[in-house]
């Protein structure tokens, strides 16, 4: 890094164990909890943060950021085809689905904006349409039916449609016929489909050929994480040109959802006593949930973390131009609807409280921070 963006980077983290002092202060503040102790474990949790993370500049930062997020969800490179491929192969749908529906949620409604007249969740009908043919190819009247307006004209229509094409890498190819059965007349199809070396991947992956009958058919693998890992793979390779990834909206969405996923990791594991009834609910896995009291998510008690943190990931993700397509007031206005929204949306409410799922990512950002906190003590 050059001074200047050390000094920014060095902004970053002050601004950081700014939120930090401010979210212990008005815990401190606070005499509403539901579960004993688990005010002082935030308190204890964030107290070490504010102690450990601006060391050695930054470092559990850079390493969960830079190896948890950015090598397993933007890798570092221009090759749409290793991007799209190291995307699938790092994680399963299954094991990550917490960030799989949040970036859904932000894909969908991204999607919606470009086709306001669609019915249904966006990525849902393009699995649908894709899985009906099994070369990975939709004629360009399947695209009109699922996302066209017939109030608009029809070059309107092409226009959304090329940026819903844009938003997932998807192609183009033209077939022309120069007799048509039914007219006799020259006649041009157009299809989208994937680029050829992801086709290949696909099929490998998703396609299945019964011998007996001889007939190939989409498995039902063959899901939205496909769409949203062409997503991911598209951000990645094209980082640097803003416009090519929806501009600042896009941003400030990513950014926002995976500075929540940090957010989350950071929080502690409470440990609940035997006689709470959350442990007999049925709903409630001990083995692979957390228990987050609907407190520390409320009256603004995490809300100067979030801000700071979203610019963080930002520059990690894309450096100087990322933070600084970064909205203050935007981000300030609708920052604990965010949280709100996003939290009810990927964890379960049970008896009042809110329970984590403990995925693989939460589980190793901790462990990073649990790592380097032995490490520092042990100094």
């Amino acid at each position: 890094m050059t001074e200047f963006q050390d000094n920014i980077w060095r902004e970053l983290l002050r601004n950081f164990e700014g939120g930090i002092e401010n979210s212990i202060e008005k815990l401190k503040n606070r005499d509403i909890e539901n579960i004993p102790g688990a005010k002082d474990a935030l308190i204890q949790r964030l107290e070490n943060i504010k102690t450990y993370f601006p060391r050695k500049n930054g470092e559990l930062f850079k390493q969960s950021i830079d190896d948890k997020i950015q090598n397993n969800f933007f890798p570092n490179t221009k090759n749409f085809t290793e991007a799209f491929s190291q995307i699938l192969n790092s994680r399963t749908h299954e094991q990550d689905f917490v960030i799989n529906e949040l970036l859904n949620g932000f894909v969908t409604s991204k999607a919606k904006a470009i086709a306001l007249g669609t019915q249904g969740p966006v990525i849902d009908r393009m699995v649908e349409a894709f899985s009906k043919r099994n070369d990975f190819h939709i004629v360009d009247y399947q695209f009109y039916a699922m996302f066209g307006d017939p109030n608009k004209p029809k070059h309107y229509i092409t226009k959304q449609l090329e940026e819903l094409i844009n938003m997932f890498g998807l192609i183009s190819k033209q077939l022309v016929v120069e007799k048509d059965i039914r007219k006799s007349e020259r006649k041009i199809y157009t299809f989208y489909t994937f680029p050829n070396d992801i086709i290949k991947i696909l099929e490998k992956k998703y396609l299945i050929i019964d011998e007996e009958l001889g007939y190939a058919y989409v498995s039902d693998a063959f899901d939205r994480n496909v769409f949203i890992c062409m997503f991911l793979a598209n951000l990645a390779i094209y980082r640097d040109d803003i416009e090519k990834i929806g501009g600042a909206y896009t941003i400030n969405g990513i950014c926002a959802i995976f500075a929540l996923i940090l957010l989350l990791s950071f929080l502690p594991k409470l440990s609940v006593d035997e006689s709470n009834p959350i442990l007999n609910d049925p709903g409630f896995d001990q083995n692979r949930m957390s228990v987050i009291p609907k407190s520390w998510m409320m009256n603004q008690v995490l809300e100067s973390l979030f801000e700071p943190l979203i610019k963080i990931v930002a520059y990690r993700l894309g450096g100087g131009l990322w933070l600084s397509k970064i909205i203050d007031s935007e981000v300030n206005k609708k920052i604990m609807t965010q949280i709100r929204f996003l939290l009810k949306d990927v964890n379960k409410w049970i008896l009042g409280n809110l329970c984590r799922v403990e995925i693989p990512i939460f589980v190793e950002i901790a462990n990073i921070f649990t790592e380097v906190l032995v490490g520092y003590e042990e100094e």
